[in-house]
């Protein structure tokens, strides 16, 4: 089972002190960057940062970034520094770009189809929102993301064990990564409910015993079935979150 830690490009110095955090835990095998267009820091370069030993590199990579008709601009990087891995998402185009006919980016599925054609050792893995409408929908778009060139999809955090099971029930035999993201105050929930559509068990608790254990089962389920996690902490004392989920 791989685990993947988000690790977000603040700083180098938040970079330095989560990628050293990380190779304390043996479980954890990759180091998952988003690419915020606020930082300065772009994904691909803080890969490039951080002293990650072992762990594999994924940064992501917003296709409406990316024009159509021009090469992938960072092949040869990515060949340089050994990153052999990449999540595209579509990304959202700022308000410049959007007013900006001219500058229009990539959908997601025909990036897939370019980066593969140009860099077919990559390793692509596409994104999935169980939230985003409804289960059959999320479905059909995976598999038209695994026929451009995916191999395997990175989920939205789930709060409920319940609907990933459905879910898992369907993609069983399938390169999946569970997300699973603490959510600690009610204004995090409020977040998730409505701007990612998440939905929450009558059993949550925004606290940091009910989210380790939520993460805990997670795992216990991925074990079984052959899946592996996503771990995305979002404003919390990483180290207490980790030395919860693995314990020594």
């Amino acid at each position: 089972m791989d685990v993947a830690l988000e690790m977000v490009p603040r700083s180098a110095e938040s970079l330095d002190r989560d990628s050293t955090l990380a190779k304390k835990y043996p479980a954890i095998t990759m180091a998952n960057v988003p690419d915020m267009k606020r930082f300065a820091i772009r994904s691909w370069e803080a890969c490039d940062m951080m002293n990650l030993g072992a762990l594999a590199m994924v940064p992501h990579l917003r296709a409406c970034d990316f024009l159509p008709d021009e090469s992938f601009p960072f092949r040869e990087f990515f060949r340089r520094k050994g990153i052999t891995n990449a999540l595209v998402i579509s990304g959202d185009p700022d308000e410049s770009e959007s007013k900006n006919n001219s500058r229009r980016g990539y959908d997601t599925i025909a990036f897939v189809k370019k980066l593969k054609s140009e860099m077919p050792e990559l390793t692509l893995y596409g994104a999935f929102d169980p939230y985003r409408s409804n289960i059959r929908y999320e479905l059909d778009y995976l598999a038209e993301k695994e026929n451009a060139g995916c191999s395997g999809f990175m989920s939205q955090p789930f709060f409920d064990l319940r609907l990933l099971e459905i879910y898992a029930e369907y993609l069983e035999g399938k390169e999946i990564f569970w997300g699973v993201a603490p959510v600690l105050t009610p204004g995090n929930r409020h977040y998730w409910e409505s701007r990612n559509r998440a939905v929450f068990p009558r059993s949550f608790k925004a606290d940091l015993f009910w989210n380790i254990n939520f993460a805990r089962q997670v795992f216990d389920f991925c074990k079984k079935n052959n899946f592996n996690v996503y771990l995305m902490p979002i404003k919390l004392d990483l180290e207490l979150y980790l030395s919860g989920i693995f314990p020594e």
